[in-house]
């Protein structure tokens, strides 16, 4: 269900870090240079919505076209490592690579990162953790918020063995997506691979 914050969102620049806060628009001068999918995997419990129980779930603000992740953890390292895996999968698109490329949602989202299409702000405060992702079109915006959607009701639910090309496919069929689509499936066509065993493959609601 959406709904909208009323929290400022965070500017998009890099500031000097203070005591145990950061915060980076995602284009760190020394990117993390691997991946922290399986840590997260593992760990995903000890991540959970701030001031609830729950799994982690993106707040969704569609008057604004953002979306919002307030996360708490248990120990810095954790929040330290959620950050560092979204700056390595960030650093890693924008350098040109694809990762998880048998993955139509995360081509899509190479792509439509790659075209500066939606920016991504992080704020690391002790074991918080706070993300902005604030897309330019509508149809970045359905990326972002489906993107959001199914990392909250997979990836933090301990299951990273899935893949989202169904529903990329369907964000790339609507309206809003109109002059994307071309170059959408273009990138897709040159880029995808196989999809690899044991993946399970998301069908749409």
């Amino acid at each position: 269900m959406n709904k909208s914050y009323r929290a400022p969102l965070i500017a998009l620049i890099f500031t000097a870090a203070q005591p145990d806060q950061t915060t980076s628009g995602v284009t760190a001068a020394k990117a993390p240079t691997e991946s922290y999918i399986s840590y997260l995997g593992t760990n995903y419990a000890a991540y959970s919505e701030t001031g609830t129980s729950h799994s982690p779930a993106a707040s969704f603000d569609d008057a604004n076209m953002s979306v919002r992740w307030a996360i708490s953890t248990q120990t810095t390292e954790q929040a330290n490592n959620l950050k560092s895996h979204i700056e390595f999968m960030e650093n890693a698109i924008l350098s040109g690579q694809n990762p998880r490329a048998w993955d139509k949602l995360f081509l899509m989202d190479a792509y439509m990162d790659q075209g500066h299409t939606y920016t991504t702000t992080i704020s690391v405060n002790g074991t918080t953790v706070v993300i902005d992702k604030i897309a330019k079109s509508a149809c970045a915006y359905e990326l972002v918020k489906t993107h959001a959607q199914g990392v909250g009701g997979w990836f933090f639910h301990g299951d990273i063995q899935v893949s989202f090309s169904n529903l990329a496919d369907q964000i790339i069929a609507l309206p809003a997506c109109d002059a994307e689509r071309d170059g959408l499936n273009a990138y897709i066509a040159a880029n995808q691979t196989a999809l690899p065993k044991g993946i399970t493959l998301i069908q749409p609601q």
